[in-house]
């Protein structure tokens, strides 16, 4: 009978659990969204914790397997710091204790940043990648550029980049909901930036990037984008400019830190990576460089307990190794 590996994600916007096997199947792969009001940007900490309370048995009751649990893994913070903290995490903290200590399962704390960085590999075709890499998270709540250092569990992570105001997710839910779409707004912008014929837009209509050094600025593109829609722009042609000039950011800044830091391979996560239009971007920019660039599929690079489940199954066969 072979071990199982369970991962609970309690972030900001979902409520995730994964369960993988010591081959690394995912048998189980789930998350449920917290509901934000039409015409919100976000919900307060307490709200956002009442719902992962709510949704964790939901998400859990569909397991069919339990005994075989050897090690439950959950994020305990935003990022591999000490001082890093969010009390969403809680929720999902809460739980894995609870359901370890009755399944005489191990426990492992990570952090939220990891889970994306483990799931990404996965998600990704889990390719060979050096002990050092860079990494891109963009989401919500984060817009960081990471040199990553491998650990046998888990990574090191040294930001290097990052954004000075707005989060990259933030840029897209602000004018998102702005044009009418439900909030989170990622996928509805990409919808409607797909009606758009890139070679038919005016080449005068640009949102430009703003950077210092090789961080950045996103309330200026999100400025730009408003004054294009005050002035009647189409929408969709204003979603594919928003989702351009984040593309552009992310690979100027990609280009500028490759000079500084010995870095091959560029790890994509986050769900603003998801998006498919600002993959192509990134790629056409940087396919010159020599860089390895490895994008994963949504449901690795969203949200999701998938790096946790696979970080506990890292864990458990280290234990059996004695390790």
């Amino acid at each position: 009978m072979s071990a199982l590996s369970l991962g609970i994600d309690t972030s900001n916007y979902t409520t995730s659990v994964a369960l993988v096997d010591e081959n690394e199947n995912m048998i189980y792969n789930k998350g449920i969204l917290l509901e934000v009001k039409s015409g919100e940007r976000g919900l307060r900490q307490s709200d956002a914790l009442f719902q992962h309370v709510h949704h964790l048995p939901i998400l859990l009751q569909e397991l069919t397997r339990g005994r075989e649990i050897e090690v439950i893994c959950y994020s305990q913070r935003p990022r591999p710091l000490l001082d890093s903290y969010m009390p969403v995490f809680r929720a999902g903290e809460s739980m894995a204790c609870s359901m370890a200590g009755v399944l005489g399962a191990k426990r492992l704390a990570v952090s939220h940043q990891e889970n994306h960085l483990r799931a990404a590999i996965y998600g990704s075709g889990s390719p060979e990648l050096e002990e050092t890499f860079a990494a891109v998270h963009f989401s919500g709540g984060t817009s960081e550029i990471l040199l990553v250092q491998k650990k046998p569990i888990g990574f090191d992570c040294e930001i290097i980049a990052a954004t000075r105001d707005l989060n990259a997710g933030q840029l897209v839910d602000r004018i998102g909901v702005l044009m009418g779409c439900d909030f989170p707004a990622g996928k509805a912008l990409e919808v409607l930036a797909n009606q758009a014929v890139p070679e038919s837009i005016d080449s005068k209509l640009v949102i430009s990037a703003t950077m210092d050094g090789m961080d950045f600025h996103f309330s200026g593109q999100e400025n730009q984008a408003r004054r294009l829609l005050d002035v009647g722009v189409q929408e969709p042609e204003v979603a594919y400019l928003l989702l351009k000039s984040i593309a552009k950011t992310l690979s100027k800044a990609i280009g500028g830190l490759r000079k500084k830091y010995s870095f091959q391979s560029v790890l994509f996560s986050g769900g603003v990576m998801s998006n498919q239009i600002i993959r192509k971007i990134v790629e056409h920019e940087l396919k010159r460089s020599g860089l390895y660039l490895y994008f994963s599929p949504g449901e690795y690079s969203r949200d999701n307990a998938a790096g946790n489940a696979l970080m506990g199954m890292d864990y458990y066969k280290s234990m059996r190794c004695g390790q």
